[in-house]
């Protein structure tokens, strides 16, 4: 399965309200588990990602749970699987969002349904064959042949001023990890960037003083996820 952009008649409400308030799934009438995201404006449609994806988005929510245990003065927590959005066209659910303590604190007070950009630190995306291309910065082959380009959360994160986006790219052309940061709003850029390939340790500057084991990190050359 892979990702798809979805065409329908005309929505009861927004389709970000309608995805606010969890209904954009049962309208688009979509398989269990599938993601649905507002990318650039645009629905996109990805299936519920697998084990390996999902074992590395684990990781790296273990690496900074061990950093708090270690450290309760450590200001950085991680929440997976949660919606980020930007009324009113863009929504997201990211691997993983890492926030300030104190401000996790005050959203869980708010019981708010989902967070905003500047609520996420960092948003961390690990890529499947299925949306690599959504996740990933814009280049050529975000040109489609229909002259429309890709929508990509890198854009998307960029332009909502999110501080930095840690991605983790499984292609076997690519097993690389980058750490995208200095967001430029105006262009929805990145301006700077540091990477490493898997099985080199991931060490993340400050603000977060982090490093992340990635010598089981594998690509997806197995089955697809």
């Amino acid at each position: 399965m892979s990702v798809a952009f979805v065409e329908y008649p005309p929505f009861p409400d927004s389709p970000f309200a309608m995805w606010l308030n969890g209904e954009l799934e049962e309208y688009l009438g979509l398989p269990e588990g599938s993601r649905v995201e507002i990318i650039e404006g645009d629905i996109v449609v990805s299936p519920a990602p697998r084990f390996d994806h999902n074992k590395i988005a684990t990781l790296i929510n273990n690496a900074f749970a061990i950093a708090l245990a270690s450290d309760p003065a450590f200001p950085w927590e991680t929440v997976v699987g949660t919606g980020v959005g930007e009324p009113s066209s863009r929504g997201w659910i990211p691997d993983v969002a890492v926030m300030d303590r104190a401000r996790s604190a005050e959203a869980t007070a708010a019981r708010v349904a989902i967070i905003g950009p500047s609520d996420m630190v960092m948003a961390v995306e690990v890529t499947s064959p299925s949306n690599a291309d959504h996740d990933r910065e814009p280049g050529p082959q975000h040109r489609q042949k229909n002259g429309n380009r890709i929508k990509t959360k890198w854009a998307d994160y960029a332009s909502a001023g999110v501080e930095y986006y840690l991605l983790v790219d499984r292609d076997p052309r690519v097993v690389r990890t980058t750490l995208y940061f200095d967001p430029n709003p105006e262009t929805s850029r990145y301006e700077s960037a540091i990477a490493w390939d898997f099985g080199q340790p991931i060490i993340l500057p400050q603000p977060f003083g982090l490093t992340i084991d990635t010598s089981n990190w594998m690509d997806w050359s197995g089955p697809n996820d």
